[in-house]
């Protein structure tokens, strides 16, 4: 679109010099100045949106985790204190963003992200947790209908390049997992 854009402004400005040419000696004002200084600005817009398309069109970015790598029912929690979960078993990681060893999504270019957390009421009888942008509380699940019982959340969050985000289990709380039930995912949805 843009290349047909710039297309059409040369043309104009050809035209346009074609016009201003002295027609029986007479003198004519000269569009030169007027065309250089759109091809100028248009060719300014044609760079960004190039630099658009390129950032855009870098490696997708992608996560998904399940809390545990075993396949056996496994309980996670009570703490006495809020505590980061650990989502060990890494599925997609494309672009490197998540950390399966601190629990930590680290955005790898600044953009719109659509980030999801699931997880199950472990033995404690109810799950409270948080997913954290920087420290600070972004969207929660929370259950209290007993053990084996499930809640999902999630939401776009604009990162910028090299914020955190991480899933925080409040004290007091369970979660479990087994085959995957219990999972932290995210993916960019554009970059900016």
């Amino acid at each position: 679109m843009a290349s047909s854009s710039l297309t059409t402004l040369l043309i104009l400005c050809a035209v346009g010099s074609l016009r201003a040419q002295p027609f029986f000696g007479g003198e004519s004002p000269k569009p030169e100045t007027n065309c250089n200084a759109l091809l100028y600005q248009l060719a300014a817009r044609v760079d960004k949106l190039e630099k658009d398309a390129a950032e855009a069109a870098k490696a997708p970015v992608s996560f998904a985790a399940a809390l545990v790598t075993t396949p056996e029912l496994t309980h996670i929690g009570p703490f006495d204190t809020e505590t980061t979960l650990l989502f060990k078993n890494v599925i997609t990681n494309v672009g490197n963003g998540y950390d399966s060893n601190t629990g930590i999504f680290t955005a790898p270019v600044r953009g719109l992200y659509f980030i999801v957390f699931n997880g199950n009421v472990g033995t404690s009888g109810a799950l409270n947790a948080a997913v954290m942008k920087n420290g600070i509380n972004m969207f929660a699940i929370y259950d209290t209908q007993g053990t084996f019982s499930s809640a999902t959340n999630g939401m776009p969050l604009v990162l910028e390049e090299g914020d955190k985000v991480w899933v925080t289990l409040w004290a007091q709380k369970s979660i479990f997992d087994q085959s995957r039930l219990s999972t932290f995912s995210g993916f960019l949805l554009k970059s900016m």
